[in-house]
């Protein structure tokens, strides 16, 4: 009975955000860091697009890798369509939202019932995914436009995901100056 209470309270533990993040790194080792490129890789979403990562170079982009049954992925995916999706949606940003080990029929009424209206992409056989991890998600990457990781998280943390938006927000914006003070210094 004590090793049911105890797995009981483990489970809830993690699903509460904040409590997402793994004891050391070696649970959820991650195969990649910020500031090297972002893996190569393609993914075709719901809709049927293909999402190339080397193809966005030039945009910022966000990938995070989710599941329908994740706990600290139900508690992220709303604020990614808030928070991220609605607020920053442009040609000059892309995501797709990666769904590891499910299939297209495992996450299109998800999305759908959840009003999630960002590409989502099923993974099914994680061959996306293992270029990035050995476990553990959500896993957010924020992709700067020359196709470099500028962010990458593990688990759902309210701060971390605040920083993440700061993060794609400076990186829209230090874009909109750039092609201000070029177009400004074209003039005669």
């Amino acid at each position: 009975m004590r090793s049911f209470s105890l797995a009981v309270s483990f489970f809830c533990l993690t699903m509460i955000p904040g409590y997402a993040q793994p004891s050391s790194g070696d649970e959820w080792q991650s195969f990649t860091h910020v500031g090297q490129e972002m893996p190569s890789f393609t993914v075709t979403t719901l809709d049927g697009a293909d999402v190339n990562i080397s193809s966005l170079r030039g945009k910022v982009v966000l990938v995070n890798f989710w599941a329908t049954w994740c706990g600290p992925c139900q508690a992220e995916l709303p604020r990614l369509q808030k928070d991220v999706w609605q607020r920053f949606k442009s040609p000059d940003f892309a995501m797709v939202a990666i769904a590891r080990e499910q299939s297209k029929q495992d996450i299109e009424g998800f999305g759908k019932k959840r009003g999630l209206s960002f590409p989502l992409a099923p993974d099914p056989r994680r061959q996306v995914y293992k270029l990035f991890g050995s476990a553990g998600i959500p896993r957010s990457y924020v992709v700067g436009r020359d196709g470099r990781i500028l962010f990458q998280s593990v688990g759902y943390d309210p701060r971390e995901f605040d920083r993440m938006v700061r993060i794609i927000e400076r990186q829209l914006r230090s874009g909109q100056d750039d092609l201000r003070s070029n177009s400004g210094g074209e003039r005669s």
